[in-house]
């Protein structure tokens, strides 16, 4: 059982490890896409619309303003460092070795996690959430309960509020629950993995109902819709192009599992002998249950892709929230194996991959740290040329009218489900609202997005200017600041030359 001697020691030395993987996020503070408009934002139920009303009242009631430096991302670490120990707990390790600290790092810092730790607006919530799921486990596993017990129906509840945190805490529920269920199994402390996985489904069955449950209660006070939530779910689209599908979620496996270099844009080769030293340690140590429990484990590695089966075969990688619980399955395995030539091929593999995932992670940092230079450089610009027209006034409000983009270019990656690397400027195309709010941001208050009417107004003119940083590239129209930032017009410009052409 936990106590605070025991815990103690090993949560500051496990959260050293998670310092030393974050230490870029938890020493700086990197803005990304969608942060300019939540560092203004004073209404929470966004959330709610979203179906995360566990986010909400996170947002509502703990964390009020959760686009800030340090306190976010380590709110994330307490979180990990918290789940690890009850799992180490609910398999017995009161005492951790080396393995079990080394493989905390994938558990925590596996490079799918960095996909959401970008953004400042979420990371403390999943943090709470990622220890929720381990706690709903650590309640049904840590003693044999009914499903009708107190006990149990507790872990509904904090499951349910997992979930409702953000929903892809499902899948990890049940990715979470199958590698606590092999893990005690290969201890000898549960002699019925199939009764183990059936306690997990009814767990997260009651889970997934008191969450719908809890949805339509928060939805009730909250009713509007959020476009692009519900342009995920595309179920249809599966029964029309099942081949397609299928396709798609084979080659997200692929890249998640470092398989290629499409998803970190860097080479994760280690990830993949892994995985395959995991599952040959789980052939070699259960003689009599070998192929039940290896089939078991290597389905963990599919089951976050699920809801890619109901999005089109696509889903953001920040979604993928059980991949690393399922990476960190099979490298405890390999390191913990007790065959000597497997452990020790599986410690220099798991020291590659932890070198490689630090790679990627920096690799990230320079992307974030060069496209922050540039946009605040940027910004700096804009204002002092709108600052040198005749008839600027610095006491007047303006509103920005924005054509094309202005991408930000530089050598290291820029992993296509991120928005690290992407600057404020050619987001969206070019959005003339992300802009303002990110100027905003940094001192230039008397900046706002324009409406549609002024659009209109602006566009044929806008579409003629020269670009960016050519003389005439911004123009001051009584109260509209006319910027071509591109040659490219973006979607909404092209909309609004519609519009136009249409009057």
């Amino acid at each position: 059982m936990l106590t605070r001697q025991t815990t103690i020691r090993p949560a500051i030395n496990l959260f050293a490890i998670f310092v030393a993987m974050y230490f870029s996020e938890l020493a700086s503070f990197p803005l990304s896409i969608d942060e300019e408009v939540t560092a203004f934002r004073t209404d929470a139920s966004v959330w709610i619309i979203q179906g995360r009303w566990g986010a909400y009242l996170i947002e509502r009631f703990l964390i009020p303003h959760p686009v800030m430096p340090f306190l976010s991302p380590a709110v994330f670490g307490a979180g990990c460092v918290a789940a690890y120990l009850l799992v180490m707990d609910v398999i017995n390790k009161q005492e951790l070795s080396i393995a079990e600290y080394a493989c905390f790092a994938i558990f925590c810092a596996f490079p799918t996690w960095f996909f959401i730790v970008e953004f400042y607006s979420n990371i403390a919530a999943i943090g709470i959430g990622l220890f929720a799921t381990a706690l709903a486990l650590w309640l049904i596993a840590k003693e044999d309960v009914s499903p009708l017990s107190p006990r149990f129906l507790g872990a509904v509840a904090v499951g349910a509020f997992a979930i409702s945190i953000y929903q892809s805490f499902a899948p990890a529920i049940l990715v979470l629950g199958i590698a606590i269920s092999i893990l005690q199994v290969r201890a000898g402390s549960s002699k019925s993995l199939p009764k183990d996985l059936l306690r997990t489904g009814i767990l997260l069955a009651g889970a997934i109902l008191l969450y719908v449950i809890g949805d339509a209660i928060f939805r009730s006070f909250a009713p509007a819709r959020n476009e692009y939530f519900d342009s995920l779910s595309q179920p249809g689209f599966l029964l029309q192009h099942p081949v397609t599908v299928i396709e798609r979620v084979l080659g997200a496996i692929g890249g998640i599992y470092g398989l290629d270099k499409r998803t970190y844009d860097v080479a994760l080769w280690a990830i993949p002998l892994l995985l395959v030293l995991g599952g040959w340690a789980l052939l070699k140590e259960l003689p009599r249950t070998k192929l039940l429990v290896t089939a078991v484990a290597l389905v963990s590695l599919l089951v976050p892709f699920g809801f890619h089966f109901l999005a089109a075969g696509s889903m953001p990688v920040r979604s993928l929230v059980g991949v690393p619980i399922a990476v960190w399955l099979f490298a405890y395995v390999a390191v913990t194996s007790g065959e000597t030539r497997t452990r020790v091929a599986s410690a220099i593999v798991l020291a590659v991959a932890i070198f490689q995932i630090l790679v990627v992670q920096n690799y990230r940092q320079a992307s974030n740290y060069l496209v922050d230079k540039h946009d605040t450089l940027m910004a700096g610009a804009i204002f002092d040329r709108l600052s040198a027209a005749p008839s600027f006034d610095a006491k007047r409000s303006y509103a920005l009218s924005v054509f094309g983009a202005l991408p930000f270019v530089t050598n290291y990656p820029k992993p296509p489900g991120s928005t690290v690397g992407y600057s404020f400027f050619e987001w969206d195309g070019g959005n003339a609202w992300r802009i303002a709010y990110y100027m905003k941001l940094l001192g230039y208050s008397n900046l706002s997005g324009s409406s549609q009417e002024q659009v209109l107004q602006t566009i044929v003119h806008l579409s003629t200017m020269p670009v960016w940083p050519a003389l005439g590239s911004l123009e001051l129209k009584d109260d509209i600041v006319l910027i071509r930032l591109g040659e490219t017009p973006s979607y909404a410009n092209q909309q609004a030359l519609k519009g136009v052409a249409s009057r």
